[in-house]
């Protein structure tokens, strides 16, 4: 193995243990690896900074605001207790809500924060309807990852691979006018 691939190696085992450990949060993490690689010249620093200019990593780090400002402003929190009564009296009807309301809201803001919010309300949802928590925690998950991928929005995955479509010249998801499984 060359030097350079022998600082990767370090570099990424010296990641992974911060990572697990959690001793240090994970962007500076990621500020340190970068910081290891063009401090050891394995890459430029035109490299390393070159995929903040990426217009996929631009547009995640945008969706992550929005869906902040709208889990903080309570705009989605508001569900729970409308949904809990329906639920009391019509438990078909509240399930086809509550899943059209996640999967609506995950299509439009990153579903990972919409689930990590909507777990504490889901789970007093349930008991106060008097549901097991994981009869309704299974479909906030599944109406979760519908709705991320139903939009490039909904996922950052779906950006980035968007992105690396249209890096290497093939026509992104976003403007596609072509059905793919034609």
């Amino acid at each position: 193995m060359s030097p350079d691939e022998w600082i990767v190696l370090g570099v990424v085992l010296g990641a992974l243990v911060l990572f697990i450990s959690e001793k240090l949060s994970i962007d500076l993490v990621a500020l340190l690896i970068l910081i290891a690689l063009v401090g050891t010249g394995v890459i430029t620093p035109k490299e390393a900074l070159n995929g903040f200019s990426d217009q996929a990593t631009i547009t995640v780090a945008f969706m992550f605001v929005l869906s902040a400002a709208l889990l903080r402003t309570g705009a989605v929190s508001t569900i729970g207790p409308k949904l809990s009564r329906i639920f009391r009296t019509n438990p078909l009807a509240g399930m086809f809500l509550f899943a059209l309301c996640i999967g609506g809201i995950s299509a439009f803001v990153n579903n990972t924060p919409v689930v990590a919010l909507l777990m504490p309300v889901v789970i007093q949802m349930a008991h106060s309807s008097g549901q097991a928590p994981s009869k309704l925690l299974i479909p906030l998950s599944y109406a979760a990852i519908f709705g991320g991928v139903v939009t490039l929005l909904g996922t950052s995955t779906n950006i980035v691979v968007s992105g690396v479509l249209t890096s290497q010249g093939r026509e992104g998801w976003a403007c596609s006018t072509r059905r793919p499984w034609v």
